[in-house]
């Protein structure tokens, strides 16, 4: 890696990140060093930051820029344009990111290329407003206690899925099951590792399950089976982004499908993904995945532009989509910082870079607005 490079006025596209350890230390490497790569070819100087680097003295952020020498450490100025992909692995770290963006916008007026969402049942309130959008949503209600949750399993026919409320990836989710007596539980853990529970007394797992939420916010839904005929489960992740004319448009789908008994079907806990239709049109007929996935095209247009009313701007969304063993279609979850490894890993290059070089015109669509009301 090269020493520090002052690097001279440009268009900039800011990359926020929190920091993680190393020597390079920023997280999603290789997808940062393809939107530097794209950003070059647009004309605009990509570099990847922290908001914790900022030197407010001297008037400029610390960042790296990928280059033809590699990953070089460099003084830039505040960008007018952000793309955040910043994850918080803790109250602690979100908390102090948040007051060092406070800083930053204290001394450069941010545009951000769309702010994240809110946890999973603020997203859900939005949408159930909507008719459109509503009966694709799984009925939904807040983990409050022990008794609520008890209530809930007896009225989904004693079975329930719990998810995190700001949760990712699959982790910390479990799926409860009573039983000849006995309380089941299956699910993931923080690491994504997989956790299996059997209580002969009711009363002691849920005990464990409301020691398992302690003070975070958890949301309680029917477990619904979604799995192919292989007990395979599987999701339908669909990809919508914002182009170069800052107008929303499906990039990609694809089906990720996890192994045998396993509860989800995320990438990190081992699932794989594939094509969609071949996939649909294997499990439900050539008829029943044209009706699907005419369904999940318009809720990707829909969904976008819906909760933008409600709550800002947004640069793109993955969502997820799942198929129930009748062919009932269902919207799982909606996430504003969407991985993109999926087409990569079906080998599909072409909506692959699509889904790299969309923030980057979408940017560049905001840089030249803001130049344009700067001259005018």
């Amino acid at each position: 890696m090269s020493k520090n490079r002052a690097y001279k006025p440009a268009q900039y596209l800011g990359i926020m990140v929190c920091e993680t350890r190393g020597d390079l230390p920023i997280p999603e490497k290789s997808f940062c060093r393809r939107l530097c790569e794209v950003g070059r070819k647009h004309g605009i100087t990509v570099f990847v930051f922290s908001p914790t680097w900022l030197r407010p003295k001297l008037g400029y952020i610390v960042g790296y820029a990928y280059t033809d020498k590699g990953w070089e450490r460099g003084a830039f100025p505040i960008p007018k344009v952000v793309y955040d992909r910043c994850y918080y692995p803790t109250l602690h770290k979100y908390l102090e990111t948040q007051r060092a963006i406070q800083r930053l916008n204290e001394l450069a007026s941010i545009t951000f290329l769309g702010r994240g969402l809110k946890g999973k049942w603020d997203v859900y309130q939005i949408m159930c407003g909507y008719e459109a959008v509503k009966p694709y949503l799984p009925e939904t209600v807040l983990y409050e206690s022990i008794t609520t949750l008890r209530e809930w399993i007896e009225s989904c026919g004693g079975e329930a899925f719990l998810k995190p409320h700001g949760g990712s990836h699959g982790k910390n989710t479990l799926y409860v099951r009573r039983q000849d007596g006995k309380l089941r539980i299956r699910g993931r853990d923080a690491s994504n590792d997989i956790v299996e529970r059997v209580f002969k007394q009711e009363e002691a797992g849920y005990r464990w399950i409301h020691q398992w939420v302690g003070r975070r916010k958890f949301i309680m839904q029917p477990y619904l089976y979604l799995n192919n005929r292989n007990e395979e489960p599987f999701d339908i992740r669909s990809l919508v982004q914002k182009n170069e004319h800052g107008e929303w448009q499906l990039t990609g789908m694809a089906v990720r499908r996890g192994k045998p008994g396993s509860l989800t079907s995320n990438l990190h806990g081992g699932g794989h993904a594939e094509a969609a239709i071949p996939f649909l049109e294997h499990e439900f007929g050539i008829d029943k995945t044209a009706t699907l996935i005419e369904s999940i095209k318009e809720l990707s247009q829909q969904i976008p532009i819906l909760l933008e009313e409600c709550h800002g701007r947004l640069a793109e969304l993955g969502i997820d989509f799942g198929v129930d063993r009748n062919g009932n279609l269902w919207v799982l979850e909606v996430n504003s910082k969407p991985g993109r490894s999926i087409f990569l890993q079906m080998n599909d290059r072409s909506t692959a870079l699509k889904s790299v070089e969309n923030p980057i015109v979408y940017a560049r669509y905001l840089l030249l607005r803001q130049l344009r009301r700067v001259l005018s």
